[in-house]
């Protein structure tokens, strides 16, 4: 654990020392997890994802995210899922405006429970289908990439054991690198920093929402801002 941390400062340091210029935008990201039990081991779950620029003005982004996840006894969850994206042009007059991406990824996440609060972290895979470049109205053709998602979460308690109603502090930070072709990360991509609340509502639904900064390298040096407001609501069925 301590090697990841120390590895994640330094990617974090490198790639502030290395920025240059930065365009800033604002969002709005509200998403919407369903959790389907299968068995003890087994979960299956559906994520929907919308995303705007502009705060509520500009549509951005909109996710369709299925995926099985099986719990292992010693704190593991070995996950596999689908992505089908739809990204848009912030331009609304570009035709067309939306790219599609379509990808397959397998994650490994580990939970290590301590006195007060818990750390979770976890590696994703990723094998991305995108529409080529430049866009064309009447045909698409995709390439393929990969790349690996690095996240370190900390929860703590802010509220007494007993609470009817208990809240979490949550802070993350996440860190994308892309892969060449032979399997090496090679290139900085993008980095997502939170933090806010999560509140149990009830057995079966918790809210999580908060502050997020995303980075994003678009070129050599140039680089996207976006203070965003992050809420995610978790359903179980």
């Amino acid at each position: 654990m301590k090697i990841y941390i120390l590895l994640l400062f330094f990617i974090l340091f490198s790639f502030k020392l290395s920025a240059q210029e930065y365009e800033k935008v604002n969002g709005v990201w509200n998403a919407i997890f369903l959790d389907y039990p299968l068995s003890d081991k087994f979960t299956f779950r559906n994520e929907f994802h919308f995303r705007t620029v502009s705060y509520l003005q500009t549509l951005n982004q909109q996710i369709i995210r299925p995926s099985i996840t099986y719990k292992t006894p010693k704190k593991i969850k070995l996950t596999g899922g689908y992505s089908f994206l739809r990204n848009f042009d912030r331009n609304i007059d570009a035709n067309p405006r939306v790219r599609q991406e379509h990808n397959i990824w397998e994650q490994i996440l580990y939970s290590l429970p301590l006195k007060k609060g818990t750390i979770d972290s976890w590696i994703r895979l990723e094998h991305r289908y995108q529409e080529e470049l430049p866009l064309e109205k009447d045909s698409k053709n995709f390439n393929f990439s990969s790349r690996i998602r690095f996240r370190f979460t900390y929860n703590y308690p802010l509220s007494k054991p007993n609470f009817k109603t208990p809240i979490n502090f949550v802070f993350y930070e996440e860190i994308f690198t892309l892969l060449n072709p032979e399997g090496i990360p090679y290139r900085f991509n993008q980095s997502w920093t939170f933090f806010g609340i999560k509140i149990k509502l009830s057995d079966k639904m918790v809210l999580n929402s908060g502050f997020q900064k995303t980075t994003s390298q678009k070129s050599s040096g140039n680089f996207l801002k976006n203070r965003l407001w992050n809420t995610i609501l978790f359903y179980k069925f």
